[in-house]
C-alpha cells in the first residue's frame, strides 16, 4: 500500500502543465488530442481559443506554438501524416481540413470545410490510411459520415446506428471499422471497402462506451465506459466481452500504443478524481492509474519521451497536462 501511494505522489509531482496564452482564449471547452510523431507536434481541438492549438513536443517539455483559427465547435482530431493534413470534427455537421505540410504555402491553415450533411456535430473521427478515408461519428444524427481524405468529397453516409454515435476505430486485423454507440450500449461493425454496416453487437455488460482503442495483434478492443467505474475488454474475433476490469473507468477517450503494448483510457469521471487508466498484459489487466486533472477527458502517448498528455484547465484557461509513464507500466 505504501509503495502505491509513493508512486502516485511521484507521478503527481513530476507532471507538468503547459497553458495556452490568455490572448488565445475564447469560449470554455477542450476535447480531443492527436500527435504527429514525425513532426513532433501535438494538436488539440480547442473551443476556448477558437481553433486547433499546436504544441511542439520535440522535447520533453511541451511548448505552445500557435492556434489555427477556424469556425465552429471543435471535437475529434485525426492526423493524416501521409497526406500532410489534420482533420477536425466540427459543429454543424462539418469536417475541417488543415494543411500541415511545412513545404506548402498554405501550411497551418484551414484549406477546406466539408459539409457532411448533418444538423449536429461531427464528433469523434478516425483516419484510415489503408483506404484514405475519414470516418466521422455524427453524434446526434445517428450515422457515420465517410469523407475521401484526398479529394474531401463525401463518399458515404452509413445510417441506422442509433443515438449517441461515438468513436470510430479501424482494426487492421480484420479490416473493419468499429464504432461505439453510447446510449444503445453497442458496437457497430462497418466494412470500409463498401462503407456498409455489417453487424451491430450488444455489449451486454453495462458500459455505455465513449472511447474505443484497438490492439490488432491480439484482435482486442478496450471500451471506455461513460458512466461506470469499469472498463470492458472486447474480443474482436468472437465479438463478445473478454473481461470487465474494475478499478478504472468513467471517461471518454482511449488509445493503444504498440511500442509499449499498452492501452490508455482517459477517465476524467473516475471516482476519487481524474486518472489515466493504463492497461496491459495478456490477458489484459489494469496496470496503473495515473492521477491527472480536471478536463483530462482524452489521452495520447508520446513515444519519444515516454509520457502521457491530456487536456487540462489551468487558472481558468485551457492547458496541456503531461505525466511520465509510471515504472509499473513498463512491462
Amino acid at each position: 500500500m505504501n509503495e502505491r501511494v509513493e508512486v502516485a505522489r511521484m507521478i503527481t509531482t513530476s507532471s507538468r502543465i503547459t497553458p495556452v496564452p490568455a490572448a488565445a482564449v475564447g469560449t470554455k471547452f477542450c476535447d480531443t488530442l492527436e500527435i504527429d510523431r514525425e513532426a513532433g507536434r501535438l494538436y488539440a481541438g480547442d473551443n476556448w481559443s477558437g481553433g486547433v492549438d499546436v504544441f511542439d513536443i520535440a522535447t520533453p517539455v511541451a511548448r505552445y506554438l500557435k492556434t489555427i483559427k477556424t469556425k465552429g465547435g471543435f471535437y475529434g482530431v485525426a492526423v493524416a501524416t501521409d497526406l500532410g493534413k489534420v482533420f477536425v470534427g466540427l459543429a454543424g455537421g462539418h469536417l475541417g481540413v488543415i494543411d500541415i505540410d511545412p513545404a506548402s504555402k498554405a501550411a497551418d491553415t484551414v484549406v477546406a470545410r466539408v459539409d457532411i450533411g448533418a444538423k449536429g456535430s461531427a464528433d469523434l473521427i478516425e483516419y484510415v490510411p489503408e483506404h484514405r478515408k475519414v470516418y466521422a461519428g455524427m453524434h446526434a444524427d445517428r450515422f457515420v459520415g465517410v469523407v475521401d481524405a484526398v479529394t474531401h468529397a463525401v463518399v458515404a453516409r452509413i445510417e441506422g446506428l442509433g443515438p449517441d454515435v461515438e468513436q470510430p476505430r479501424y482494426n487492421a486485423a480484420d479490416g473493419m471499422v468499429y464504432v461505439a454507440a453510447r446510449t444503445s450500449n453497442t458496437l457497430h461493425q462497418i466494412d470500409p471497402k463498401t462503407d456498409r454496416l455489417v453487424a451491430t453487437f450488444d455489449i451486454g455488460t453495462p458500459c455505455d462506451p465513449n472511447g474505443v482503442a484497438i490492439d490488432p495483434k491480439r484482435n482486442i478492443a478496450l471500451l471506455v465506459s461513460d458512466k461506470h467505474p469499469l472498463t470492458v475488454v472486447w474480443d474482436l474475433a468472437r465479438q463478445k466481452v473478454a473481461d470487465v476490469i474494475h478499478g478504472s473507468g468513467g471517461g471518454d477517450g482511449a488509445v493503444y500504443d504498440a511500442t509499449v503494448d499498452l492501452f490508455f483510457g482517459a477517465h476524467s469521471g473516475m471516482t476519487g478524481g481524474p486518472v489515466v487508466g493504463i492497461f496491459g498484459g495478456d490477458p489484459v489487466r489494469l496496470v496503473a492509474n495515473v492521477p491527472t486533472t480536471k478536463g483530462a477527458s482524452w489521452v495520447v502517448y508520446d513515444r519519444a519521451h515516454r509520457q502521457l498528455y491530456t487536456p487540462a484547465y489551468e487558472d481558468g484557461r485551457p492547458a496541456l497536462f503531461a505525466a511520465p509513464l509510471p515504472p509499473e507500466a513498463m512491462l
